[in-house]
């Protein structure tokens, strides 16, 4: 699950202690230069106080600043994003300032529309914190993957699933909750085409090639309905107790899908 962060994260091996802020700043210099929509080079810095998700977003956006708690693994995660989607994470954070009001301030019209969260918004938070995204060879296999297909995707076409899909953890919480993982885990995906030769990539490397096309996706997010359910340890390799097919039949994890 933390495959496309591997190499970002080596920086910290051995380490006696949570990262402090100045070594996570350091992980971001050695990324970058990563920059906001706007071009401007993030640097770490504090939480805003008060004005919660939207206010941080915000600090992003007109700053330049990635708030980054101390001994917070979701900051940590959220660090681990940018360095690894630099832009598609900009596009998000862009995303996010404009549905939540467009401007800095907190004048009366901005905090009427960020009550107002629209479906928009609603999807670039999920997909923010609990997104995936799916790399595809093979549509057919996607089209498994969104009619909720769980047995015959990943035990019928086990094989293909590992030759013609791969899996990015996108969403910092999900990282966060893959520290320790639960079956019921899901995740929010969103599926990407690309050719079987990129998918024979290490992860970074897929990672780092498609971050430009997915930045482009994230503006046709519209509605967390455009994102797949995908019950993580069903992930061919990723769970022990899905190598026997009958980890697939527990109906309330894999879910039989919408009706409508």
């Amino acid at each position: 699950m933390f495959e496309p962060y591997r190499l970002v994260a080596a920086r910290w091996h051995g380490y006696p202690a949570f990262p402090a802020r100045d070594a996570m700043a350091a992980a971001l210099v050695a990324a970058g230069p990563v920059a906001n929509a706007s071009g401007r080079v993030l640097v770490a810095g504090s939480v805003p106080e008060a004005g919660g998700a939207l206010a941080y977003e915000r600090s992003v956006w007109a700053e330049g600043v990635l708030g980054l708690r101390a001994q917070d693994w979701h900051d940590l995660m959220n660090l681990l994003v940018w360095c690894v989607f630099p832009a598609s994470k900009a596009r998000l954070n862009a995303g996010h300032v404009a549905e939540g009001g467009g401007g800095t301030g907190a004048g009366e019209a901005e905090l009427a529309a960020a009550r107002r969260r629209s479906a928009r918004r609603d999807a670039l938070t999920l997909f923010d914190e609990n997104g995936l995204v799916v790399v595809s060879a093979d549509p057919s296999l996607v089209e498994l993957l969104r009619g909720f297909r769980w047995h015959e995707l990943f035990v019928g076409r086990r094989a293909d699933v590992l030759r013609s899909l791969r899996f990015l953890v996108f969403g910092h919480g999900l990282l966060d909750k893959a520290r320790s993982p639960f079956v019921g885990l899901t995740a929010h995906a969103w599926v990407l085409d690309a050719p079987e030769a990129l998918l024979a990539q290490p992860a970074p490397a897929i990672a780092a090639a498609l971050d430009s096309e997915l930045a482009l996706a994230i503006d046709g997010l519209t509605s967390p309905r455009d994102l797949a359910p995908l019950p993580v340890l069903g992930i061919p390799g990723w769970w022990p107790a899905n190598e026997a097919p009958a980890f697939y039949d527990d109906a309330r994890y894999f879910r039989p899908g919408r009706r409508t």
